[in-house]
């Protein structure tokens, strides 16, 4: 009993004494972010490599949560170290950079809580009540969407407030080859890397599957590509024709 006393009152002599300082602070930011590195080195790897059999995809997914939840608590750790260094002159800073940027600190929290939803990733179709697009890049405050007039970049705010649907699914993809042919060909031209342009910007392709373009010696050019729903076939083919090509499906 007696040694615990002791004990305890160690504890309380050490916590009196401590003061936070800006060592302290590097110390801790300095653990915080070589561990934040590794787990980002880490996820790198597994999308690029299979150690783990069976295991790979949920290991993946845990490793893709545990960083969701760490990079916050980087941040909230080093605020509060930041602030206890001297509470007045600091706090006020904090609240000052809250209050001018309260917009983008809750579309990033409320980011945190939709890339919880493993189906929210890049190559899913979305529809929000302002644009319906392929969702492009996701960032740490929106999402990059591609659409037919352009990539446009929804916060995770607007999300929240407004709502969204993802479209996308295995089961409405479909495979189709079709031979593409320029109205006029063009031998300086590169219509490999010119199609691939154009068609990075179409909402209708599933880009899991990334289309495959190739030029035949008749000058006509085939590609094979996978859309999302069946439906979307004829407004592709109309889109390319006005892109100064005839196409038609070669094969389904």
């Amino acid at each position: 009993m007696e040694d615990k006393e002791f004990l305890l009152e160690q504890i309380n002599e050490k916590l009196e004494g401590f003061t936070f300082s800006w060592r302290y602070f590097f110390i801790v930011a300095a653990f915080l972010l070589i561990s934040y590195t590794l787990l980002r080195l880490l996820k790198r790897y597994l999308a690029i490599g299979n150690l783990f059999g069976k295991y790979q995809k949920g290991i993946e997914s845990t490793v893709y949560n545990i960083l969701l939840v760490y990079e916050p608590m980087v941040v909230l750790i080093l605020t509060s170290i930041f602030v206890m260094i001297n509470p007045a002159f600091h706090g006020l800073i904090v609240l000052m950079l809250v209050i001018f940027g309260f917009t983008h600190i809750r579309s990033y929290f409320n980011g945190r809580v939709i890339l919880f939803n493993d189906a929210v990733k890049t190559d899913r179709e979305i529809k929000t009540n302002k644009l319906q697009g392929i969702i492009a890049k996701k960032e740490r405050l929106g999402l990059q969407i591609k659409t037919l007039e352009g990539v446009h970049f929804v916060r995770y705010s607007d999300l929240v407030r407004d709502g969204y649907m993802l479209l996308s699914g295995e089961d409405i993809s479909g495979f189709y080859e079709l031979i593409i042919q320029p109205k006029a060909f063009d031998d300086k031209l590169n219509y490999i890397q010119e199609l691939t342009d154009q068609l990075a910007v179409v909402p209708y392709l599933d880009w899991t599957h990334k289309p495959e373009i190739t030029i035949e010696e008749n000058q006509k050019i085939k590609a094979r590509i996978v859309v999302k729903d069946d439906n979307h076939v004829n407004d592709l083919i109309a889109l390319i024709n006005d892109w100064d090509y005839s196409c038609k499906i070669l094969k389904t």
